[in-house]
C-alpha cells in the first residue's frame, strides 16, 4: 500500500477547524478559572452583644491604713509581720514606755498636791477668809494640773499601737528596738474581707454614663489568678478628674474577697461590664468596624451612598448600601442596611469588586 503525503493547507476544513477551536477552548478555560482571594470578614452580632465590653484592672485593698505612733520612742515590742492576719484591737507593737511613766507619776504627784491646796483654800473661801481672786487661783491651778495629767495619760496609751480593724499587714517598716519618730508610718494594715478593684474608662466612653449610677447592676470580675471564673462586683466611686498622664478616670468597684484565693494589690483582673447597663443612651444600632464601610460612586448631587460588602452564601461578595450613625470606641454604628448574622468585608474595601470570590482569612500561629 502506498501512502501519499499531504500538505496541511490540504486537511479538510472541518478537521482544520476542529483542532483550532480545541486549543483556544483551552486557553480561554485556563484564563477564565476562578481565583479565590483570602479575606477578612465580620459576622454581624446583635446590638446587645456589641455592648458587653471587658476592661483591664488591678487588685486593691478595700480598706487600707498607714499605723504611726503619736509619740516617739524607742520599740519594746513589735508582734506585727508582714502577711499576719490580725484582728482589731489586736497589739501591733509597743514602745518603751519608762519615760511615759514617769511623766504620769510627776502629774498625777502635781495633780493631788494641787487639789489639796484647793480643797483648803475652797474652805476658807466658804468662811470668807479669803477673796474671790484667791479661790480662782487656785481652782485654775487644780484645772491645770488635771489637764497635764490627762495629756501625759494620753501619751502612755500612745505607747501601744493597735489595729483600727480586722485585717493582714502588708508592710512593716522597722525593726524591734529601733528609735521610732512620731508620725512616721511604722505598720501598713490592709483590709481581708473586701477587695476593691479598679479599671480606667476612657474619656469618650466616660461622658456617656449616666449622671444617677445604676446602683442595681453589678459588673463581672474575673481574676487572672483563677480565668474562667466571674464574681459580681458592686460601684464604689470614680474620679471626677481624667488622669493627666493618660486621659482616662478610675471607677472603683467593690467586692468580697474570695474565699478560695489568696488575693493581693497589685495582682491583675478584667471587668466585664455591659454597657447597655451604665451608658446614659445605650445604642441599639449594630456595630461593624470602621473600616468596613466605603463610599460608593459619587451621585449627580455630590453625594455619595455609604456601602458594605456583603458576602452571600457561595462566598461571593456583593454590595450593599447602609445608613451610618455614630462612630464611638466600640466602632462604628449602622442604622439600617444590615442585620444580625450578616457576614460582611472587613479589610480591603477598596481592593473588592462585585462578584469576588473569597475565602475566610486565618491567621496562622506566629504570623
Amino acid at each position: 500500500m502506498i501512502y501519499v503525503s499531504r500538505p496541511l493547507w490540504l486537511l479538510p476544513a472541518a478537521a482544520l477547524t476542529l483542532l483550532l477551536t480545541s486549543g483556544c477552548s483551552e486557553q480561554q478555560a485556563s484564563a477564565t478559572a476562578t481565583v479565590v482571594h483570602p479575606a477578612k470578614v465580620f459576622q454581624i452580632s446583635p446590638a446587645s452583644q456589641t455592648m458587653l465590653r471587658r476592661f483591664p484592672a488591678q487588685v486593691q485593698a478595700a480598706e487600707r491604713a498607714a499605723l504611726a505612733f503619736r509619740v516617739s520612742g524607742e520599740l519594746l515590742t513589735l508582734p506585727a509581720q508582714a502577711g499576719k492576719e490580725v484582728r482589731q484591737g489586736d497589739v501591733l507593737a509597743r514602745l518603751d514606755p519608762a519615760d511615759y511613766q514617769l511623766r504620769v507619776d510627776d502629774r498625777k504627784a502635781r495633780y493631788e498636791l494641787a487639789e489639796s491646796q484647793f480643797q483648803r483654800v475652797k474652805d476658807l473661801f466658804e468662811l470668807g477668809q479669803i477673796s474671790q481672786s484667791q479661790f480662782d487661783q487656785a481652782k485654775a491651778e487644780l484645772d491645770i494640773s488635771k489637764a497635764a495629767l490627762a495629756s501625759a495619760r494620753t501619751d502612755l496609751s500612745y505607747t501601744t499601737l493597735k489595729a483600727p480593724f480586722s485585717g493582714v499587714i502588708a508592710e512593716v517598716y522597722a525593726d524591734n528596738h529601733q528609735p521610732v519618730a512620731a508620725g512616721k508610718t511604722l505598720v501598713m494594715l490592709q483590709a481581708k474581707d473586701q477587695l476593691e478593684v479598679r479599671l480606667q474608662i476612657p474619656e469618650n466612653l466616660m461622658a456617656h454614663i449616666a449622671k444617677k449610677e445604676n446602683t442595681n447592676y453589678q459588673p463581672d470580675v474575673e481574676f487572672e489568678a483563677l480565668p474562667g471564673k466571674r464574681f459580681r462586683a458592686s460601684y464604689k466611686e470614680h474620679t471626677a478628674q481624667a488622669d493627666p498622664a493618660t486621659g482616662s478616670f478610675t471607677i472603683t468597684l467593690t467586692l468580697p474577697r474570695p474565699p478560695s484565693l489568696n488575693l493581693l494589690p497589685g495582682m491583675s483582673a478584667s471587668v466585664h461590664v455591659d454597657l447597655s447597663q451604665v451608658l446614659s443612651q445605650s445604642s441599639q444600632n449594630l456595630i461593624v468596624p470602621p473600616q468596613a464601610v466605603f463610599q460608593g460612586e459619587q451621585q449627580a448631587d455630590g453625594s455619595s451612598q455609604a456601602m458594605v460588602w456583603i458576602v452571600t452564601a457561595d462566598m461571593t461578595l456583593q454590595t450593599r448600601a447602609v445608613k451610618i450613625g455614630q462612630l464611638s470606641t466600640a466602632g462604628l454604628e449602622i442604622t439600617q442596611g444590615l442585620q444580625p448574622g450578616d457576614t460582611i468585608l472587613a479589610a480591603g474595601v477598596h481592593q473588592a469588586h462585585e462578584g469576588m470570590r473569597i475565602r475566610p482569612w486565618i491567621q496562622e500561629r506566629g504570623l
